[in-house]
């Protein structure tokens, strides 16, 4: 099942502290204990012990959900270094909130986070567990195996921020055909100043059939906690300037969704000016289009 749209931006990561030990290992039974008895494995002092042995606060998250006013933790991820990779150990989701695309979330922000540094990813499955057609579908192979576990890794992809700049390049260029092949199929483009959401294919084909005259420069990028790509981004199209941001979601080097908010540059009314409002001065170098 695919992730609520809105639970986006709605899912967090949080900190944990030493003292979360007992919460998250309540947690980690509570998420592998069916599996575990599924295979006769199950054993809550073998639980502890291996929960332990591993548990590395400063590397650990809460899995946050902000929904309906409400703020909850909803399950945990650890996402360490190693030697020429990152291992993500101690993905457990609530039951009650699994089969509704957060873990599928966590999973494109370890990828991401993967692809940013350039690394592998690397992580290990219970051997008859779901969780191995899971990981296999985010793009892991599996490696070796042990008594219990399958280990898996995942080469890296594209830096989700040189994709983002590969695609305003594209659009600059009028290369469409460029454009496409950096979007997913199933893409989603939400433009939230007109209320718009766009396939991939529309998305190539609005731009392309936009009125010509325009130039793009790309501002800033930034990575963001959760894995997106932030981008600010000037288009001038005389005898107007607009300014765009967006929020991009990278899956294995293609776009598969992005949050746009595209505003017209203008001057400021006359009644708010630096004689009525003290500490309000115009920003060096603006010039109103």
């Amino acid at each position: 099942m695919s992730l609520q749209p809105e639970w986006d931006a709605a899912l967090h990561l949080q900190s944990v502290a030493a003292a979360d030990f007992e919460s998250l290992l309540a947690l980690r039974i509570r998420a592998m204990q069916p599996s575990l008895e599924a295979l006769g494995r199950f054993d809550p002092a073998r639980a502890r012990e291996r929960f332990a042995s591993s548990f590395m606060a400063e590397h650990m998250q809460h899995i946050a959900l902000d929904a309906d006013g409400v703020s909850q933790r909803v399950g945990c991820v650890t996402l360490r270094p190693k030697p020429g990779a990152l291992r993500m150990d101690h993905l457990y989701i609530e039951p009650n909130f699994q089969n509704q695309g957060i873990g599928a979330w966590v999973m494109d922000w370890a990828c991401s986070t993967a692809d940013l540094r350039q690394q592998p990813l690397e992580l290990a499955a219970l051997q008859g567990s779901d969780s191995n057609r899971f990981y296999q579908r985010h793009g892991l192979v599996e490696v070796s195996r042990s008594d219990f576990d399958i280990d898996y890794r995942r080469a890296p992809c594209a830096s989700p921020l040189q994709v983002v700049r590969d695609l305003w390049a594209c659009v600059q260029a009028r290369n469409w055909a460029g454009m496409r092949a950096l979007l997913h199929d199933d893409a989603r483009v939400r433009w939230w100043a007109s209320g718009e959401t766009l396939n991939a294919e529309a998305f190539v084909r609005v731009n392309a059939e936009y009125p010509e005259g325009w130039t793009v420069h790309v501002q800033q990028l930034h990575a963001l906690q959760d894995g997106r790509v932030l981008a600010l981004v000037q288009v001038d199209h005389p005898p107007g300037c607009f300014l765009a941001q967006s929020l991009t979601r990278v899956r294995h080097g293609r776009i598969a969704a992005a949050d746009e908010w595209w505003a017209t540059c203008e001057a400021p009314p006359a009644w708010r000016n630096a004689a009525r409002f003290a500490g309000l001065e115009q920003t060096p170098g603006w010039a109103s289009p």
